[in-house]
């Protein structure tokens, strides 16, 4: 049975224990009772357009990927062969012939059933192809967002989705922009504080000053829709030099709009008149995570993307993967990150400092913003929904 959603608090309060930010004990816990069957981000609907696309995806411990079979249909699976166990794909690619795992070329359909393996008969005799497949996972389509969930038989798509389509839905179309370079942000903090520092809109005037520039906190609101927050600006902020970029048609940026949308747990959506992000936070360990970010804008502005900064956070900083990926970390900055002229490496550098005061005797979360940080209060009570305090493996975490 599905469980009561939490309703937007009116009273901004920290629920969480350090302990949930440094502890093992958690961090083992939220990969079993929450990122086992959570709904993330994994691609756009272009990234697989034809019968036998694929794109490798990792949600929580569950490597998986998302392919197109041969009618069309989108579906996900545990990227992991059903003879060893060893990861069957990587990266991204096409396999409308099949998905083929090289270590001993056990191949399988499209639609996951085994087709065949070499020495069928003389090396497993008792073997029923009809009886083992891929392991499947679940796959949804918002918009041109593809979200995967590692259960077969998860809380469905539309329920999570919480109405979220129905009342607030961004403009923004992948078709007819072009892609910048992802980019990887590799983070030395907990995934909870850069969560809620994305959900924090107090911090956007201060932090931010030189990159983002508001919108002040009396200019800003959020909305809950589901376990999802959705967090709406009362128009663009004057100071934003935003006329040098080419606009995207059809985007409203005046009057009350939102701007981004946070998938529980740990996707989300950034939309303004110039760029279009998508993002997931990935938990690596207690104190590491990193960020996938992905940004469309018009034609014209990613062809100079080397060549300038840009307000959708990729300012030439780190290195290239060699998947074509830039990975950014701190350490690897050539200046301070308040210099970088970047605002997600200005929240990275500000979430790793408050994971570095998270061990002290005297740390402590004190008054919280009024309307702003009520948002964070609705993000941990989700959180506890699915790890609660008050069992015996949260007193281990302690």
């Amino acid at each position: 049975m599905a469980r009561p959603v939490p309703r937007k608090p009116e009273i901004a309060e920290q629920l969480l224990p350090p302990a949930a930010y440094l502890s093992d004990a958690w961090f083992e816990r939220e990969q079993r009772e929450l990122f086992s069957r959570a709904w993330s981000f994994a691609c756009t609907t272009p990234d697989v357009s034809e019968p036998g696309d694929y794109l490798v995806v990792q949600v929580g411990r569950y490597p998986m990927f998302v392919i197109r079979d041969r009618d069309g249909e989108l579906r996900a699976y545990h990227n992991i062969c059903r003879h060893r166990g060893t990861q069957v794909l990587e990266g991204k690619g096409n396999q409308r012939h099949g998905i083929v795992c090289r270590y001993h070329t056990w191949t399988y359909n499209l639609d996951g059933s085994l087709r065949g393996l070499p020495k069928h008969a003389e090396l497993f005799p008792d073997l029923d192809v009809k009886r083992i497949g891929l392991h499947k996972g679940s796959l949804g389509v918002l918009g041109d967002l593809v979200f995967v969930n590692p259960d077969p038989d998860p809380e469905p798509f539309a329920d999570w989705l919480g109405g979220i389509e129905g009342t607030h839905m961004w403009p923004h179309r992948v078709a007819g922009l072009s892609e910048k370079r992802p980019i990887r942000y590799d983070i030395a903090c907990n995934w909870k504080l850069f969560c809620e520092n994305a959900m924090d809109g107090y911090h956007l005037s201060y932090l931010h000053d030189k990159t983002l520039m508001g919108p002040d906190s009396m200019r800003q609101d959020w909305d809950a829709v589901g376990r999802h927050w959705v967090f709406i600006s009362f128009g663009e902020s004057a100071n934003r030099q935003d006329t040098q970029y080419s606009p995207i048609p059809g985007v409203d940026a005046s009057g009350r709009h939102p701007v981004v949308w946070q998938f529980f747990p740990n996707s989300g959506v950034l939309g303004t008149s110039i760029f279009f992000s998508a993002y997931t936070i990935v938990p690596v360990a207690p104190e590491r995570c990193y960020l996938e970010l992905r940004t469309w804008m018009m034609p014209m502005e990613t062809q100079r993307e080397e060549k300038r900064v840009r307000p959708s956070g990729s300012s030439g900083h780190g290195t290239i993967m060699p998947d074509g990926k830039r990975l950014i970390s701190i350490p690897t900055l050539s200046g301070h990150a308040m210099d970088s002229l970047d605002f997600q490496i200005e929240d990275m550098w500000i979430c790793e400092r408050q994971q570095g005061a998270l061990r002290s005797p005297r740390f402590q979360v004190g008054p919280l913003a009024a309307r702003v940080e009520t948002a964070l209060t609705f993000f941990q009570r989700n959180i506890l929904d699915f790890v609660p305090l008050d069992s015996p493996l949260s007193r281990a975490a302690e």
